[in-house]
């Protein structure tokens, strides 16, 4: 991911602290246009991405008004990664577990095991139910505008949980498959960050 990416959504959350602390919610209206530019570079061509931008700063002025909107995006996108995981189950499709294994494979330059398919269809439907749940605490959090305890949530509680996920999933791979060759956690997480969104549009 550019840093310029990561430097945008590293900003909103601090921008809902800091509208926390100054007394002032209507900075949360910052938020969305940050947020937008995390998306532009995936919408091909201009058009989709003035239009996402448009749509953003047209949010951002309503959320002057109604400061709560700025935290709705983390929560609608977790649940919608969640349906994404839960739709790719459906017959004739790839689950998107499976996706990423063989993406991380051919990083690596080996071969995905052909003996793993139900186990990668049982995780993906896994990890659907987990990003569901998180993007549903999240938006519960800011329907209500609980800021403090969204901000824990979306920057603490939602990242550890999808750290010890993914750790589960590695354990319990090495017990299920002992005869497979499995990287350490660390190398595990390297290849997994290296998996971008435009991987999958190939």
């Amino acid at each position: 991911m550019p840093r310029w990416r990561l430097i945008a959504l590293a900003l909103y959350p601090v921008v809902v602290y800091a509208s926390l602390q100054l007394g002032r919610p209507e900075l949360r209206s910052l938020c969305l246009p940050l947020l937008a530019l995390l998306f532009l570079p995936l919408l091909p061509g201009r058009a989709g991405r003035v239009l996402l931008m448009a749509g953003a700063l047209a949010l951002a002025a309503i959320a002057l008004f109604l400061p709560a909107l700025a935290l709705w995006p983390p929560g609608l996108i977790f649940v919608a990664m969640g349906l994404w995981f839960a739709a790719t189950l459906r017959e004739g499709q790839t689950p998107v577990i499976e996706r990423f294994a063989q993406l991380v494979h051919d990083g690596n330059g080996t071969e995905a095991p052909t003996h793993a398919g139900a186990w990668l269809r049982g995780w993906t439907l896994g990890w659907a139910a987990v990003l569901s749940a998180i993007g549903v605490v999240a938006l519960w959090l800011a329907a209500f505008d609980h800021v403090q305890a969204w901000l824990i949530w979306v920057v603490v509680g939602a990242p550890a949980i999808m750290l010890g996920t993914l750790w589960l999933e590695l354990l319990l791979r090495r017990r299920v498959f002992p005869d497979d060759e499995h990287p350490g956690l660390i190398r595990f997480l390297l290849d997994v960050a290296r998996i971008q969104p435009h991987h999958f549009a190939r």
